[in-house]
């Protein structure tokens, strides 16, 4: 590091390297703040032999950055799980299903096992949960527009509704009469 004439030092300009080393740094800070120790700013300064400042400077400048990635790769999982289970919800709609009683499959008349559509009718339902689950996830459903109109009543407005019905009930009250 070059020194001014005033005795100050200067930094030299920020290179690659150097915002990769500070990411790697931030990133292990991270870990000591997040990981089952979840260490205090001190003990991770202590660790990282750096000032607190510097680790709570670094965390709040990366932390956002990694949680993304955090949440970028749980994300993935969960999709990953997804998939599987709709493979398997596939797989098991091809199978063929038949009506129990008493334990025994039913028959018909012809021989044939009666088939039972329950059985296919709640798969069906689970692909559906598992891709809604999906859509959800990877934000796929747009968000629904509501219109509102928002009418503010003040005292005039009370007053005509009063008025309005006193005037129906006294017209009820004629042609009931009539």
């Amino acid at each position: 590091m070059a020194t001014h004439r005033s005795g100050t030092r200067v930094t030299p300009f920020t290179t690659r390297q150097n915002r990769q080393a500070e990411a790697d740094t931030a990133r292990k800070m991270f870990e000591l703040r997040t990981g089952p120790e979840k260490m205090t700013l001190a003990a991770i300064a202590d660790e990282m032999e750096c000032s607190v400042f510097k680790v709570q400077r670094l965390l709040n400048k990366y932390t956002p950055k990694l949680l993304e990635g955090e949440a970028t790769r749980h994300r993935e999982i969960e999709v990953q799980k997804l998939d599987l289970l709709e493979e398997r919800l596939w797989g098991m709609l091809d199978e063929d299903y038949y009506t129990v009683s008493a334990g025994q499959v039913v028959y018909m008349e012809t021989g044939d096992p009666v088939p039972d559509i329950d059985p296919v009718m709640k798969i069906i339902d689970r692909i559906l949960k598992v891709s809604e689950r999906r859509a959800k996830l990877l934000g796929l459903d747009k968000p629904v527009r509501v219109e509102a109109t928002i009418h503010q009543v003040d005292s005039t407005d009370m007053e005509l509704a009063q008025m309005i019905r006193e005037g129906r009930a006294k017209s009820d009250g004629n042609h009931s009469r009539g």
